[in-house]
């Protein structure tokens, strides 16, 4: 097999640091198609040349890599980022250290490679793979109390594993009944509120635990906390078409896209027929993955975006573009409209929390500065709503992240990479603060916490509530009764074809190939 064995034998060093998976049948043939005696030299060079794309192709599905065609799709996109932001993310897939380890390697081949079986060395861990597990990857036993509270209904503790027809049959069951699932809003009085959604990328409760920023003094000024809300999205698109589409249940994503759906079903419209004037700030240009054409078309906003450029620029984007500074344009828009009689929506999507991002005059990865990047953008929306506050217009101001940066990685997925939709990425902190509300202003209460499995359609019933309320007639107990009655919703996430379902207590995963694996990522 000559210098091929080192091809294996580093993906074994990098299976065993759970860098990469190993599919054990594809690898042994691949070995055993290689290790074959064979006595012609054209043979022998036809082999080698029919071997590397094997070779290659398997080692992307070993990794924990998208799909080749994933990443043919994804490679325009890949072009627009930044030379250092690429560096940086080949850096987290193959760290220096597997790199000085693969140089270890193939210097003791060439010293050694006539004295030592290489090949020999190759079958045996090849063997010993096949019986001797990765160190800490089995997944640990369920624990349903971690998932079931008041208001959902409790799986089965224990019992045989589901097969995946079963897990299919409840997937569909689960959209099934999400289909008839509609939230109104009643039109809008004259003493109503204006509502601020901020869209926030890049934000997940895993994200608050991994830099200790759980308890930051801006979490602690909301008045009701989603503690289990399901983003179901790892990518911005989809999620903030989730939000737009949340007045109608969950669907699977593709049904996101064409513009297609029932005028009900779109937050927006819902909103503008109640009397509502819909606005959308962003504090980047828009243009990477359309993203600002999605949300008029897809989404339903209905407007374009604002001009942003009045603001400074705070930091550069990860495909190098500029991006403004969050406080100075929230500011300006709150001052052009806090003497309106119209009542406001505003739907402001921020990515300076965005892997990849770069703060003028600071060093350091983008994994390594997104804790002063948080710290900054709670301060600029600190800083937003005292102004909100200060004024005493009744507002509704929902923290709404789209999902999480994956900053601590695990056994499958690098740091940043969010191609499986696990929980650390898709649970995120959703909150509400309601300003101008004069039966709940006074001295600082404890906020109301829904602690069920909720996603969007939970908060736009939620905000259909409260404009039905108004502020005058808001009180600690008609909120109570009004987030009492919110809607639960299984936990579902999606990427692409990628779903992960949460059952009992535990994640399945079903990957784009239809097969479903019980998946260790049991937590949040």
């Amino acid at each position: 097999m000559g210098a091929w064995s080192l091809y294996f034998l580093a993906k074994l060093g990098l299976y065993y640091h759970r860098v990469m998976g190993l599919h054990w049948l594809a690898n042994v043939l691949l070995a055993l198609a290689l290790a074959w005696p064979l006595a012609s030299a054209r043979a022998r060079l036809l082999r080698g040349a029919l071997a590397i794309p094997a070779a290659l192709a398997l080692l992307v599905y070993d990794s924990y890599l998208p799909p080749w065609t994933q990443l043919i799709d994804d490679a325009g996109a890949l072009g627009n980022f930044r030379a250092g932001y690429l560096l940086e993310l080949a850096r987290r897939i193959l760290p220096l250290r597997a790199l000085l380890a693969l140089a270890v390697l193939v210097l003791a081949y060439a010293l050694l490679r006539h004295r030592v079986r290489f090949a020999t060395l190759a079958f045996l861990g090849l063997g010993l793979a096949a019986v001797v597990p990765v160190p800490g990857v089995a997944p640990p036993p369920p624990d349903s109390s971690i998932y079931v509270r008041a208001g959902e209904a409790p799986g089965p503790e224990s019992g045989p594993e589901p097969s995946a027809p079963q897990l299919d049959t409840a997937l569909d069951a689960f959209y099934g009944s999400e289909r008839g699932k509609t939230v109104s809003f009643a039109r809008a009085g004259p003493a109503r509120f204006d509502l601020v959604l901020l869209s926030v990328c890049s934000l997940s409760n895993d994200d608050l635990d991994y830099t200790h920023l759980r308890d930051a003094p801006l979490l602690a000024r909301f008045d009701i906390v989603f503690r289990q809300f399901n983003s179901a999205a790892t990518y911005s698109g989809p999620a903030v078409l989730r939000l737009l589409h949340g007045t109608c249940g969950q669907t699977p994503q593709g049904e996101l896209y064409g513009g297609t759906a029932p005028d009900a079903c779109y937050l927006f419209r819902s909103l503008a027929a109640s009397g509502y004037r819909p606005a959308l700030l962003l504090n980047h240009d828009g243009h990477f993955d359309h993203f600002a054409d999605q949300l008029r078309l897809q989404g339903g906003v209905g407007v374009d975006p604002q001009d942003n450029r009045g603001a400074p620029v705070a930091m550069t984007s990860f495909d190098g573009s500029p991006l403004r500074a969050d406080f100075d344009l929230l500011s300006q828009w709150w001052a052009r409209h806090e003497a309106d009689e119209a009542h406001n929506v505003l739907l402001y999507n921020t990515i300076s929390l965005h892997d990849g991002n770069r703060l003028p005059g600071v060093k350091g990865s983008s994994l390594e500065t997104y804790a002063p990047r948080l710290q900054r953008l709670f301060s600029d929306l600190g800083r937003f709503l005292d102004l909100i506050e200060a004024s005493g217009r009744p507002t509704v101001i929902v923290l709404m992240p789209e999902h999480g940066a994956a900053l601590r990685g695990d056994a499958v997925q690098v740091a940043g990479l969010r191609e499986l939709p696990t929980p650390a990425i898709t649970s995120v902190p959703v909150a509400v603060k309601l300003v101008g509300f004069p039966s709940l202003a006074g001295p600082s209460k404890a906020p109301l916490l829904i602690d069920r499995p909720a996603s969007y359609l939970a908060l736009t019933a939620l905000l259909a509530g409260l404009t039905q309320l108004g502020p005058a007639q808001a009180s600690s107990a008609s909120l109570q009764t009004l987030v009492r009655a919110l809607p639960p919703t299984e936990w579902v996430a999606q990427n692409e074809a990628t779903v992960v379902y949460r059952r009992a207590g535990r994640n399945y995963l079903r990957a784009p190939d239809g097969q479903w694996t019980d998946f260790a990522g049991n937590a949040p």
